[in-house]
């Protein structure tokens, strides 16, 4: 058994430590094997329980699924959700398929004390009393043992189809608590908390049929299928970017397909976006900080599969900056214009025409300049505004020899 788990790789190695209490090491004294060093099980297996002599730790045995989960509160131990028993079966079928396909081994005594539970984390059961286990195929000279009430109907010695069938008893036991349920063998019972094909397996596993029984890996599936959970790792399939090249402060948007993932997380710098994997392809925006690539991440409850797009370049947007351009001082005269009596001009700055610019008028000495305009003749005042704008021909505006004549 200590060599068995030796040969498993580092990965493998840590599932099984996490389901069983399996023997790590061989004891040897002067040449010869006198025992087994085997883990300690994890303090989260263990309940404070009120007893008549006062609070004491125990192991959180599966029997305790089996009873009231009203008399359980009472005595200090936990009352698992509906939910929450679908994923302790889900563990329980799981660690016994892996000790039946990564192992090839028989675990034999299955039974109300071997096993306990947790609800914190995953793995949610652990493995007891794995130093009897047995090779698939070999009977050995100690037999393995049954415990009371955990008979299967073909009796013999334990194989795979046994397991199988103490599998079933417990998804029964552990879904339908209450009165004699640690005894009960009737699939029925458990009508409420399993579908249609659940049911169907729980009737072929408590049957006669040795080989018609599920296996521990089938049951697995059937309950992560009512859990609503994946039956496999995520995949991440085609993943891309819109473009290569953004300003700061902009979003790049990531495609992305993704199969049996939960979630997808796309991560830029410190920023990261997570959205719902189920519809499978989706359409991700971030904005991202800094130049480089942008990591597309999706997940279930199985594992995390990831991906790295890009690099993308973030570029500053031009800035607008004020230059100081020097201006020449221009100091103005002032031309003083007379107005009307008691309105009081601004003054005007002076301005110093050509001479040769005809001066319309003075003051002073200082003129301003204006070109001579003729004034127009038979023109009459008040000017006709309406008569000029339709052009009647009734109207001179002074235009000389016929030019405009009548416009």
């Amino acid at each position: 058994m200590v060599a068995a788990r030796n040969k498993l790789d580092v990965v493998a190695r840590g599932r099984l430590d996490s389901i069983a209490a399996w023997p790590v090491r061989v004891v040897e004294e002067n040449g010869q094997a006198v025992g087994i060093v085997m883990p300690r099980i994890p303090g989260a297996y263990f309940d404070r329980v009120q007893r008549n002599a006062g609070v004491k730790q125990s192991l959180r045995e599966v029997q305790n699924l089996f009873i009231d989960p009203a008399r359980a509160v009472q005595v200090g131990r936990p009352a698992p959700t509906d939910e929450e028993r679908l994923r302790v079966c889900r563990d329980f079928a799981g660690g016994l398929a892996f000790l039946h396909e990564e192992l090839k081994v028989v675990f034999g005594d299955i039974n109300a004390m071997n096993e306990v539970f947790r609800l914190d984390a995953e793995p949610m059961v652990m493995f007891l009393d794995c130093d009897a286990v047995r090779p698939n195929g070999v009977v050995a000279q100690v037999r393995q043992l049954d415990a009371p009430d955990w008979l299967p109907p073909e009796g013999g010695a334990l194989t795979l189809a046994t397991d199988h069938y103490k599998l079933g008893l417990f998804i029964l036991r552990c879904l339908s608590p209450g009165t004699g349920s640690s005894v009960k063998t009737d699939p029925d019972a458990a009508a409420a908390r399993l579908d249609t094909e659940g049911m169907a397996m729980l009737r072929r596993a408590l049957g006669s049929n040795p080989a018609d029984r599920p296996t521990a890996r089938e049951w697995e599936v059937r309950l992560r299928r009512l859990l609503g959970e994946s039956l496999v790792p995520p995949r991440l399939g085609e993943v891309r970017v819109d473009r290569t090249m953004v300003l700061s402060g902009q979003s790049v948007v990531v495609e992305w397909e993704a199969l049996e993932a939960d979630w997808v997380e796309v991560v830029a710098g410190s920023r990261s976006t997570r959205v719902d994997g189920g519809p499978g392809r989706g359409r991700t925006p971030v904005e991202p900080e800094t130049s480089g690539r942008i990591r597309v991440r999706a997940g279930n409850n199985l594992g995390v599969d990831e991906r790295e797009l890009g690099p993308v370049r973030v570029v500053s947007p031009p800035g607008v900056h004020q230059l100081p351009i020097p201006m020449p001082q221009v100091h103005w005269p002032v031309l003083d214009v007379p107005g009307p009596p008691g309105l009081e001009l601004l003054p005007l700055p002076r301005v110093d025409l050509p001479p040769e610019v005809p001066q319309l008028f003075t003051t002073g000495g200082n003129g301003v300049s204006w070109p001579a305009v003729p004034a127009p003749q038979g023109v009459g005042f008040p000017l006709d505004l309406q008569a000029m704008l339709t052009e009647s021909p009734e109207v001179d505006l002074g235009y000389r020899d016929g030019e405009g004549a009548g416009r």
